[in-house]
């Protein structure tokens, strides 16, 4: 029988030795896993992209709401934003002339 109470006797491993077998690991299974993963993310994007719907034309909704009568005063102001009609600007009656001929 050894008897190891020295810790001298122990061999010592290098730390670089004890990573060498992950890292080869990690270096041989690490492509892999990254193509597979890019692979689910491309498939997701796809599936995504086919199966939304299109949006709806946000002129022709604003002009609609902007023609309807029965429209709410919040939803009329959302239909002006969207179209880019300023409401903020206070216009006085008086400030509109017709052109000279």
């Amino acid at each position: 029988m050894n008897d190891l109470a020295d810790e001298d006797d122990i061999p010592q491993v290098a730390q670089s030795r004890r990573w060498r077998p992950i890292g080869l690991a990690a270096l041989k299974f690490a492509p892999s896993v990254i193509s597979v993963g890019c692979a689910m993310l491309a498939g997701y994007f796809a599936y995504v992209a086919t199966n939304t719907r299109p949006p709806a034309n946000i002129s022709q909704l604003a002009i609609s709401i902007l023609k309807s009568e029965d429209a709410p005063r919040e939803m009329r102001t959302w239909a002006a934003g969207a179209l880019g009609i300023q409401t903020d600007i206070p216009m006085t009656v008086g400030s509109i002339k017709p052109a000279q001929p």
